[in-house]
């Protein structure tokens, strides 16, 4: 499902597969119409399905007048998300993340969702030398303005809120 919304109201994936169509940031450009406002995606929770996902975003987030720095940071926080998705929410097989990313003023905000295991209550907040992972929650906190993740037996979701000066300056 690849989904640009305009405005509220975003489809949870309940819908039938030609409701799917949506448009791309090129498509809106030619047509000369705004940017959307909203984008929503689903995807199986594979490696390779985050890197398509991330590749969405970016194609987004290009809509807007964002600087480097900005797009950069947006981009490795939610792929960072993504790929903890992909590698620790379902140890036991296949599931889905949803990536959803909004605009609303000066704020972008990006949604990370899962339905699997949950982050275990001891996980370290700091990455250790020792450890094979635990950066990209540290990650996540360091380039972001805000964000929040809410965890438990029915998944994860990590929200995740930037405001670039950009566009403080663009309202």
């Amino acid at each position: 499902m690849y989904r640009h919304t305009p405005g509220t109201g975003v489809d949870t994936g309940e819908s039938t597969d030609a409701d799917q169509a949506g448009t791309t940031a090129s498509e809106r450009s030619a047509a000369g119409s705004v940017v959307a406002s909203t984008f929503e995606e689903l995807a199986p929770a594979l490696p390779n399905e985050m890197a398509g996902l991330r590749r969405k975003l970016i194609q987004w987030l290009s809509g807007f007048p964002l600087d480097a720095d900005s797009k950069h940071d947006i981009t490795l926080a939610t792929y960072e998300a993504l790929a903890n998705v992909a590698a620790h929410a379902y140890p036991d097989g296949h599931g889905w993340a949803r990536l959803q990313a909004h605009r609303e003023g000066d704020a972008i905000t990006v949604t990370v969702t899962d339905t699997g295991c949950g982050i275990s209550a001891t996980r370290p907040r700091t990455a250790g030398l020792r450890t094979s992972g635990g950066r990209g929650l540290v990650l996540i906190d360091q380039v972001t303005d805000q964000s929040e993740i809410e965890t438990g037996a029915a998944g994860t979701t990590i929200h995740m809120t930037w405001r670039p000066a950009v566009l403080r300056d663009a309202a």
